[in-house]
């Protein structure tokens, strides 16, 4: 039995055999034969010259630069095939890798209007599907139109339209900078974008800071953290770990690990990536400095700046309680210390004003013997005869 050729086509490649299309189907799609067949439209294509290019461009990174930092993001330009047929938008493959975990999933676009569109997103084929028609109409997006879109939360993008046309309103506040005309983008219809494999369309890149990545879980139970290969800092739904050096991922593993929790699990959302780095930094460091200090070394102004700054951490939400115990303790203790120190001082002071009222005392006592062996020799001596003398002279006649 003769098998059919496409059949063939199916069973080496694993897919679908290609289907041909028809010119007229072909042109309604946007793809125009040329003396060398078809060719992909591409950014160099959209626009008439490199200089509106780059003028579109620069817009689109000019507001992607404009957005918060501690959230990825990355930059589409609008090519026939994403906004026409099968409205299929191919993502940058290694933005989907790096941040978008590895189940396919729904995912919320929310425009600056706050208005929501669910789409379906296939991670392994990088792409936004069903529901990225709906959104792109709504929007009226066209060639050439550049869409920023930015990870908020693991299954969540905020985006923003940058216009090329002064017909198409912009429904970016942020990105209120001076349009592209339809004039300016390309009219030759004879490239087109086939739809993505794997995502590897051009992209214009994404700015976020080295090494955070969004998690694939929101929340971890520390029961999970086996070793410290898996240990990861979770905050706002982003992985923070390369904020942190080595050194100091292992001594905040050690601290999670004596309590078997993360420490910073309860932290306020939407606190600053950089201020839960800072915090968890300088819990380390006070940590730190506590067990290194010794007895009679450290100052009462250390302890109370480490006492108010852990406290100051507590009321963010940072499980700390365990070390300002500690401290306490031993600001008890070293209260002790220098009571006993300042007793024995008071001590020694007191003795030495004793000291000083003896030597008086003793001088005093010598002073009064002194007194009474002068009055005993008067009073033996003298005195009975003066008062007969005194009688008798008194009484005289003149």
């Amino acid at each position: 039995m003769t098998i059919p050729q496409v059949k063939k086509e199916q069973e080496k490649n694993g897919r679908p055999g290609k289907v041909k299309v028809s010119s007229s189907n072909k042109q309604e799609r946007g793809i125009v034969p040329t003396k060398s067949g078809f060719k992909r439209a591409t950014s160099e294509t959209v626009y008439v010259n490199g200089e509106v290019k780059d003028a579109v461009m620069k817009r689109a990174q000019e507001l992607e630069a404009s957005l918060p930092r501690n959230f990825p993001a990355m930059i589409k330009l609008m090519l026939p095939s994403h906004i026409s047929g099968g409205f299929w938008l191919g993502l940058c493959k290694k933005f989907c890798v790096k941040h978008l975990g590895e189940k396919d999933m729904m995912m919320d676009l929310e425009d600056e209007d706050g208005k929501v569109f669910p789409v379906n997103c296939l991670v392994g084929k990088a792409g936004l599907s069903g529901g990225w028609r709906k959104f792109s109409t709504d929007h009226k997006l066209v060639k050439g139109d550049v869409v920023v879109f930015q990870l908020v939360k693991a299954n969540k993008f905020m985006v923003y339209i940058v216009r090329t046309s002064r017909n198409n309103r912009s429904t970016s506040g942020k990105s209120a900078f001076k349009t592209v005309h339809d004039s300016d983008l390309s009219s030759d219809d004879n490239y087109v974008l086939d739809e993505s494999k794997n995502g590897s369309d051009e992209d214009f890149g994404f700015d976020i800071p080295d090494g955070i990545r969004m998690s694939s879980e929101s929340t971890v139970d520390f029961r999970q953290v086996k070793s410290f290969a898996d240990f990861d800092i979770i905050v706002n739904g982003l992985v923070i770990n390369s904020e942190l050096s080595k050194q100091l991922q292992h001594k905040y593993y050690e601290l999670c690990s004596s309590q078997k929790l993360f420490l910073h699990e309860r932290i306020l959302d939407g606190l600053n990536c950089k201020l839960i780095v800072g915090v968890i930094s300088q819990t380390i460091n006070i940590a730190d400095a506590i067990r290194a200090s010794e007895l009679g070394t450290q100052q009462k102004e250390e302890f109370v700046t480490w006492e108010s700054t852990l406290s100051a951490f507590e009321k963010l939400g940072m499980n700390v309680e365990f070390i300002l115990t500690r401290l306490r303790r031993l600001m008890g203790l070293c209260g002790n210390v220098n009571r006993l120190k300042r007793l024995k001082t008071e001590r020694a002071e007191v003795g030495e004003k004793v000291k000083a009222l003896e030597a008086l005392l003793e001088k005093w006592a010598r002073r009064t013997k002194m007194i009474d062996e002068e009055i005993e020799r008067l009073e033996l001596n003298d005195v009975v005869d003066v008062q007969a003398r005194y009688r008798e002279l008194a009484k005289s006649p003149w």
